[in-house]
This record gives C-alpha cells, structure tokens and sequence, in this order.
C-alpha cells in the first residue's frame, strides 16, 4: 500500500510506523537513563537531602535509582521482618520532644499491634497446652487427687473431676485447632 506523493518519493505507512515506533523507544531509554542518579549529601544539621542534580562544591554522593524503590514499579524495597521503634528526639535547640510524623505514629501503631497480636497468640497457645495436659492427667484416671489451702492431698470427688473435664474439652473446642 503506497501512495504517490510529490516528485518521486512513495508515503510507506509502515515505514513511518517503524520510525515512530524506532524513535518512541531510543527516547524512553535515554531518559530512564539519564534518571538513574540520584545524589545525596548531609548538612551541617544533619539532614539528608536527595536531588536528580549535583551540588556544585561536588560534596555530595551518586545513588543509583534501580538499588532503591521506585514509584510505579512493581517490586518494592525489602521490608524488615520487624520494624524498627522510633521514639520521638529531643530538639537541640529547645531540648522539647519533636513528635513523630504520621507515617512513623503508623509504623509504631502496626508494629505494637503485631505485638500484641503475637502475644495473644502465644497466651492462647500455652492456655491450650494446659487444658490439654488436664485432659491427658484427669480422663484416664478415676481418682484424681489435688492440694488444698492446708497443702493436704484430698481426692476430688468424680462430679468435680467431670466438670474440669468438660471445662476443658470446651475451652480446646472453642479456642484450639486440634
């Protein structure tokens, strides 16, 4: 499919496509290219800033882009297992607690509830192993005996050994997995 312009050059759509197509693509990788750096240099008061451009006194330190998250793609930084605490710092001048940024609060808040979380789980699991260790001491046996205040051995009568029993195959029903 050509068409006749004028003189004698032929329009070639495919060819005009492939040119695009060609052009499209050289653009795109020298500007991913020439994105890659990132400099970052510390102040006097200790903050770290970042910029696409050098610092004319040449104090500064290049960071390649692909070794950090970048938005828009698809696999993220490496998250720690366990996020650091942060605690609010005193200020310098004034020696007053900063407060922490929102992002920070939020880590903080995530972390104490997986904490919490863990804590709970752990609590359950052992309340679980001992109703299960009551099960495996109080169903075999008919005559199950126990300390009381006076630190005397008494035996507990068949109605109380069959409550705990109970008690304890419905704490293992409502509360563990096995």
């Amino acid at each position: 499919m050509m068409m006749q312009l004028k003189g004698n050059r032929k329009y070639n759509p495919y060819r005009v496509c492939r040119l695009t197509l060609i052009l499209s693509l050289a653009v795109s990788w020298s500007s991913a290219a020439t994105a890659a750096e990132v400099y970052t240099w510390t102040d006097d008061d200790g903050t770290v800033h970042y910029s696409d451009t050098p610092r004319a006194d040449g104090q500064m330190e290049a960071v390649e882009v692909e070794e950090i998250y970048r938005p828009g793609s698809v696999a993220g930084p490496a998250v720690p297992a366990e996020v650091p605490t942060v605690t609010p710092e005193a200020s310098p001048e004034t020696g007053a607690e900063v407060p922490l940024s929102a992002a920070e609060q939020r880590r903080q808040d995530i972390a104490g509830e997986r904490s919490e979380r863990r804590e709970q789980q752990a609590e359950a699991e052992r309340l679980c192993g001992l109703h299960r260790q009551r099960l495996e001491q109080m169903e075999p046996a008919r005559r199950v005996f126990y300390t009381d205040d006076q630190g005397e051995s008494v035996r507990m009568d068949d109605e109380q050994r069959m409550a705990l029993i109970d008690e304890s195959k419905a704490f293992l029903a409502k509360n563990c997995s096995d």
